[in-house]
């Protein structure tokens, strides 16, 4: 899911195919194979990369997907996924979602050290998406896991500067409130952040944040969700205004996206409606979270409050 102007984008037509087969989607969760000897079988090869004395090798069948990495004849890295999977090494170019190539060995954090993409993809209506970065210097390891979840339009791509960026979403609301072409989800940018604990991807504030809505914009999304509201239709609820919120608080106007739940009055929130106390205690569930907490300002009372639902 992408933008436009200033909040997320929808279209009805994507909304009735995630509805048919939003059932189905729920059989792609990623989980170890049964057999590993089978699925990791020389007779099932799917794909091999050779990058520097790193060898990357991907084979399936049926009951499992495996990614194994030799050096030297000797393996150094094995891991097996449930048989639904497909497996990508590298990041290959896809004209229809702007995803660049990205040659094998490209230093993705800045570290100055090469490193490696693999990136792995259940299939389904919308699930689920996951990219592992090795890095092959000074010694080989499993640098980060990246759970894209329903998003399976992530990538890496490289900004002027020569910096990489990784590009994502945040579906922590995805089925909130009542489906997942009713949820709100927000396109996200991360970058390599180096720390004491090893390092990590971090959100890249200054890369999301976007100039404030006009007044014409303001008004027609408030004048969209009155109606909504007015409607008691608690399907669009969440795009309408939940949406909105979300996207503002994301791109650095926070103060405002508070002043859009206040502007609709106490009945968008009221049953059948969720609260914004509701709504934050699904976003203190974000993995971005720990990043987009100190950016927020003048928080209300409702939201600071609020306590993560664990399993909601």
């Amino acid at each position: 899911m992408r933008q436009d102007a200033w909040k997320p984008a929808w279209a009805l037509a994507g909304m009735l195919v995630a509805l048919l087969l939003a059932a189905s989607a729920q059989l792609f969760a990623q989980y170890p194979a049964k057999n590993v000897v089978a699925a990791c079988a020389s007779k099932n090869p799917m794909g091999v990369v050779t990058v520097g004395k790193f060898t990357f090798r991907t084979y399936s069948r049926d009951d499992g997907i495996c990614l194994r990495v030799t050096s030297g004849g000797k393996l150094i890295y094995s891991k097996v996924l449930d048989g639904y999977q497909n497996a990508t090494l590298g990041q290959p170019s896809n004209a229809d979602w702007n995803v660049p190539f990205i040659p094998n060995g490209t230093d993705l954090t800045g570290l100055g050290r090469p490193d490696m993409i693999v990136s792995t993809y259940t299939g389904g209506a919308h699930c689920c998406m996951t990219h592992y970065v090795f890095e092959l210097a000074p010694e080989f390891k499993l640098l980060a896991t990246l759970n894209d979840a329903d998003d399976d339009e992530a990538h890496f791509e490289r900004a002027k500067d020569g910096t990489y960026y990784y590009i994502t979403a945040d579906w922590t609301f995805a089925y909130w409130p009542t489906c997942f072409a009713c949820s709100p989800s927000e396109v996200v940018t991360l970058r390599w952040i180096d720390d004491k604990k090893g390092g990590g991807f971090h959100l890249a504030m200054d890369k999301m944040q976007k100039a404030a809505p006009t007044p014409a914009q303001w008004n027609k999304e408030l004048g969209a969700a009155r109606k909504v509201v007015n409607a008691e239709n608690a399907d669009e609820i969440g795009q309408s205004l939940w949406g909105v919120v979300l996207d503002l608080i994301y791109t650095g106007h926070s103060t405002m996206a508070w002043k859009f739940v206040d502007a609709l009055g106490p009945k968008a929130q009221q049953n059948p409606f969720p609260s914004l106390g509701d709504f934050c205690s699904l976003l203190k569930q974000s993995p971005y979270w720990p990043d987009l907490q100190p950016t927020l300002k003048d928080v209300p009372t409702a939201c600071a409050s609020a306590k993560p639902k664990p399993g909601q």
